[in-house]
């Protein structure tokens, strides 16, 4: 029952997010993802299902015809694994939601939800997680460009970081998210981060 109610929920979301920002994402430039600018309307659909949000749109052009989508965990600097991993053909502009949410408060579950919205077809991907926050601080982030090509064979979009250091923590720096290859000692300032990433094909 609660699956089915946060499915319903998660779709009227979507829709109402896509009626909003479907002129935005034909307005950003061909084969580019920016983060996307929400409306107080917006937000507040998405703080009262969500605990943590991303919204991105993108504008395709008619090279790409299918984007996948993925969260990758790191301990200490390690990959972990995958989770959340979805593909989905899309056309020409549309937007990405990436959301998390505690589903059970005893047994520290959150689920991570990602939802592809483009040419009318609105496709989700979901997983739990157990993260054991009580202790911990933690940092979101999201990729600083204004305009990210999508000509990069794969792109770091957003960031969630919790570490156990009593010094605090800081988000990853913009050189991480445009060249996460050469900055991958900075995730060794983190206990756990999730980061949020996807391809264009």
């Amino acid at each position: 029952m609660r699956r089915g109610l946060f499915f319903v929920i998660l779709t009227v979301l979507m829709l109402s997010l896509v009626a909003c920002n479907g002129e935005d994402s034909k307005n950003i430039k061909a084969n580019t993802i920016s983060s996307a600018t929400l409306t107080e309307r917006e937000e507040t659909l998405l703080s009262g299902t969500a605990d943590q949000s991303f919204v991105f749109d993108f504008n395709a052009g008619d090279q790409y015809k299918e984007v996948a989508v993925w969260v990758e965990k790191y301990e200490s600097g390690k990959l972990v694994r995958k989770l959340t991993q979805m593909s989905t053909e899309i056309k020409n502009t549309g937007t990405m939601v990436f959301s998390t949410a505690k589903i059970n408060e005893e047994n520290n579950q959150t689920r991570f939800s990602i939802s592809v919205h483009s040419n009318e077809t609105t496709t989700t991907g979901t997983s739990s997680e157990t993260i054991k926050d009580d202790n911990l601080g933690m940092v979101l982030g999201n990729n600083p460009s204004e305009s990210i090509s999508i000509k990069d064979k794969s792109i770091v979009l957003a960031s969630i970081g919790y570490s156990s250091s009593e010094k605090g923590i800081s988000d990853l720096s913009t050189d991480f998210y445009s060249d996460m290859g050469s900055h991958m000692d900075e995730l060794k300032n983190f206990d756990t981060v999730y980061l949020l990433r996807c391809t264009f094909k």
